[in-house]
């Protein structure tokens, strides 16, 4: 079981090494048993390098299932969102694509080897070593291939399987002179040559429709209007028709249907036409360039056409060679550029993203700072009252202390009160005694201070009694005590 926690391109690249190894083994374990005891060429019938094509076009198509099946939907614009039967159609286009791509290519590598190994062959070890390491090396690519397919990818593989499989026929042609007739004479035999010019235009037909599928699927998912929509439908049908045309010029070799195989060829000149002269109103976000390109393309093979006739400058052959060339380039520039387009569109929308997620920040800092602003002045507010507190904590402090002064006030004595209160009675009357018997105003006359001794024997007498009087205890009454005859007031002289 794959663990989850390994990132997906490491994954990707260990299933391709298993797929790679089985491949080998398989491969290998095959050639072996076919090839038996006596050594074999290097290219030829029942060779090394027929068995290495026809088990590499085997098991580069089940790579390419395998990853196809097993493909994530990537993040980039080139997501495809099509039903079950598209997507049928799309991988097993994808599946015929590869296993021709090897077929041919490991038949003209080995058609090279073996012209510059002359008269070598291989013993049953070697080519069954050989021949795996060809099935290996077909798989890994076949499987990494269809794993992250984008029309970038199927445009170069287009390429690179028109010029192998057009390059195979026209090495393996039995006559020399076919240039001198037209392209379409190397479809006119049934041998190699004839299978592989065929071959090769059917399924690159396929390819181009799936490739429409894979270049318009962004523009698709993002066209907001009806009329957005109507001009992808367009662009798409367009090339789905290029592609359909091509399939038909392999399907109707000249030799057999002369009219239909013209028919699908200038149909597909035709198709090529309109697209190029309409891409600017098709996609208005296309660069003018491209829009330039094609119509620089369609003069090129008008001139080329009025070279062959009337003029007979050129031949026909030549007139085929160059419009298919720049036909098919065009085709390949167009996928790049709607690739470029769906990734601008890409980067805007994450811009666009970013710039949403900038505005939600700010508005969350501003918010912040309107928050702090608030908080702020709730603590200036706070502060009076802080202050407040403050000033009150003493005054409770005060109130404190003052409950205890009061709770000392009821505790307090009745008999010392009335004591006190007595003594203050005997001061005051002294007093107005001396105002009044003080003497003369000039301070001559001896004072009367019999009234003040009575106060002071009155004072220390009490003072002492008090000392004498034990401390109240708890449950006590507080009923003050019998005056004695010490505690009477006086009476004047």
């Amino acid at each position: 079981m794959t663990d989850l926690n390994r990132p997906a391109a490491v994954t990707s690249e260990a299933r391709a090494l298993y797929i790679g190894s089985g491949a080998f083994i398989i491969l290998g374990a095959a050639a072996f048993l076919l090839v038996g005891r006596e050594p074999v060429p290097l290219s030829g019938r029942g060779s090394a390098g027929e068995i290495s094509a026809l088990g590499t076009a085997v098991l580069g198509a089940v790579a390419v299932v395998a990853g196809s099946l097993q493909r994530r939907p990537p993040t980039a614009p080139q997501v495809r969102r099509d039903g079950r039967i598209r997507s049928a159609i799309d991988i097993a286009a994808l599946a015929l694509a590869h296993a021709c791509t090897f077929l041919v290519g490991w038949l003209a590598l080995f058609a090279i080897f073996q012209q510059a190994f002359i008269g070598a062959v291989l013993y049953p070890v070697a080519a069954a070593v050989l021949v795996g390491t060809t099935g290996a090396i077909s798989a890994y690519i076949a499987y990494l291939s269809a794993l992250s397919m984008t029309a970038y990818r199927l445009a170069a593989l287009l390429a690179v399987f028109l010029v192998t499989g057009i390059l195979t026929s026209m090495l393996t042609a039995q006559d020399p002179l076919w240039w001198q007739e037209h392209l379409s004479a190397l479809g006119a035999s049934s041998d190699i040559s004839g299978v592989s010019f065929n071959g090769t235009l059917i399924v690159a037909g396929v390819m181009v429709t799936t490739l429409a599928g894979y270049a318009t699927s962004a523009l698709r998912a993002t066209a907001d209007t009806p009329s957005a929509l109507r001009r992808v439908w367009w662009l798409e049908g367009g090339i789905v028709l290029i592609g359909v045309f091509l399939a038909g010029v392999g399907l109707f070799p000249v030799d057999e249907n002369f009219w239909i195989h013209t028919l699908f060829a200038s149909g597909m000149a035709i198709a090529f036409g309109i697209l190029a002269a309409r891409i600017r109103n098709l996609v208005p976000s296309i660069s003018v360039t491209f829009g330039l390109l094609g119509w620089v393309f369609m003069a090129v093979i008008a001139a080329a056409a009025v070279l062959w006739f009337p003029v007979g400058y050129y031949n026909l052959t030549a007139v085929e060679l160059i419009t298919g060339a720049l036909i098919f380039s065009w085709l390949i520039v167009l996928i790049r550029n709607l690739a470029a387009v769906d990734a601008d569109q890409y980067d805007a929308t994450l811009y666009d993203a970013e710039q949403e997620g900038t505005s939600l920040y700010a508005g969350e800092q501003q918010d912040a700072v309107l928050y702090g602003a608030a908080a702020s002045q709730d603590a200036d507010s706070y502060e009076p009252a802080q202050q407040d507190a403050d000033s009150y904590e003493p005054a409770q402090q005060d109130a404190d202390s003052y409950e205890p002064a009061q709770q000392d006030t009821a505790s307090y004595d009745p008999g010392l009160y009335d004591a006190e209160q007595e003594d203050t009675a005997l001061y005051d009357a002294y007093r107005q005694d001396a105002d009044l018997r003080g003497g003369e105003r000039n301070g001559t006359a001896r004072k009367d201070t019999s009234l003040y001794e009575a106060y002071r024997q009155h004072a220390d007498q009490q003072d002492a009694d008090l000392l004498a009087r034990p401390r109240p205890q708890a449950g006590d009454s507080m009923d003050p005590p019998a005056a004695t005859p010490t505690d009477r007031t006086p009476s004047g002289p």
